[in-house]
């Protein structure tokens, strides 16, 4: 809640910054990008500015940024980047057209670009429910309160011109999240789908994990749990360490990844001494697709990432331990959990092993090819395109309602 709490006091702060704005002239060639609250390079916004800033010359691409270290990294590519508060990225929102953002308009300068189109390029097809569906206790009781009456006046928490989607699915539930007209959410598949040409196997070997002496690689990566307050007992009270014996005898390493945000209990003690269990943590591999390549089943609770690895058509595993408490008292999720499933719901790490042999025998490839279809129909090498022809589009018909 305090982080919340100081990202509002600095909307406050820069207010007077709202007038310029919205009286500065635009350049439309000119696009500004930012991702997860300005702290991180990263995601849909990062791999569509890598595009626009490798291929597409008649636009200019810059990146912003609250963190320096994020801008050095943007910097080193190659790119142009500033700090988003800074006199120079003052001056470049006050310019920009458009502005590209996974989350919202506080992932660049908020403030200065609030003339400027916004596009939400979203973090993933969502599972837990987001915006005016999510059940939210960020500012503990005022929450309804703020999200009801003041978070329109904010320029951070405007809503965007136009969002963009990866499927059919994801249109949906962006539309009801935010009470959008359908028009402005746009189906075009999404941009952090480039990371699977990543060779992922030679990224784990860089941090001394060699997948080839393995038979298989399994990736556990749970998501959040109560908006980043909530705590999860990995090691489900012994019940992972007893698996050991398993994957050490069908020869599989399990990888852990969890949420930036995602407390994890018992992680350390099981993966000291252990060579069938290492933590792959998000510091070491920011872009978790970046990994999906090497992956041969995922683990995943309710999390976007299994969208994602929809898109390589292998098999996944949900595990669901807290299932009837992320339904009753977190956010909430989309849809029937069970019915949706790609494949095996467990609640315990003992049951892995049955949905294992299951997974061999192709009793789930039904289910995760209607999944494949409702999720990744998009995938190919041309999302980045396509998105860049669509805003284009979108440029050279100002007045007309988005496609």
């Amino acid at each position: 809640m305090r982080s919340y709490l100081l990202r509002l006091m600095h909307q406050l702060a820069w207010l007077p910054l709202c007038l310029p704005a919205l009286l500065w002239p635009r350049d439309t060639r000119l696009w500004v990008f930012g991702a997860w609250h300005g702290r991180q390079y990263a995601d849909n916004a990062c791999h569509l500015y890598r595009h626009v800033r490798d291929h597409e010359p008649a636009l200019r691409a810059v990146w912003l940024s609250h963190d320096a270290g994020v801008v050095r990294q943007a910097r080193q590519e190659g790119g142009e980047a500033a700090m988003a508060y800074s006199l120079q990225g003052i001056l470049l929102s006050l310019r920009a057209g458009r502005v590209l953002v996974t989350h919202s308009a506080e992932d660049v300068n908020s403030h200065a670009s609030l003339g400027a189109e916004l596009v939400n390029l979203t973090h993933g097809t969502p599972l837990k429910c987001m915006g005016r569906d999510a059940r939210s206790q960020r500012i503990g009781r005022l929450t309804a309160f703020f999200d009801r009456h003041l978070k329109r006046l904010l320029p951070g928490k405007r809503p965007a011109s136009c969002v963009l989607v990866a499927s059919a699915v994801g249109r949906e539930r962006m539309t009801s999240a935010y009470g959008l007209d359908p028009s402005r959410v746009i189906a075009l598949g999404y941009p952090r789908w480039d990371a699977f040409h990543t060779d992922a196997r030679a990224l784990l070997l860089r941090h001394g994990i060699e997948a080839r002496s393995h038979a298989g690689i399994l990736l556990y990566a749970p998501t959040v749990r109560m908006q980043g307050q909530g705590t999860l007992d990995l090691a489900q009270e012994g019940g992972l360490a007893a698996l050991q014996v398993w994957l050490e005898r069908e020869r599989l390493l399990l990888l852990v990844r969890g949420h930036v945000s995602l407390c994890m209990r018992g992680l350390d003690e099981l993966t000291q001494g252990s060579s069938c269990i290492r933590e792959v943590p998000v510091a070491s591999f920011p872009d978790v697709n970046a990994l999906l390549p090497a992956v041969d089943v995922l683990i995943t609770d309710y999390s976007s990432v299994m969208y994602d690895y929809a898109c390589l058509e292998r098999p996944i595993v949900l595990m669901a331990p807290d299932l009837e408490t992320y339904l009753n008292q977190d956010v909430g999720i989309y849809g029937n959990y069970v019915d949706d499933a790609p494949g095996p719901v467990i609640t315990h790490w003992s049951q892995l092993p049955a949905a294992w042999a299951e997974l061999q025998a192709g009793l789930h490839a039904g289910r995760l090819k209607a999944f494949v279809d409702r999720h990744a129909a998009l995938y190919d090498s041309e999302v980045c395109s396509r998105i860049v022809a669509c805003l284009d589009e979108r440029d050279a018909q100002p007045s007309s309602e988005a496609i």
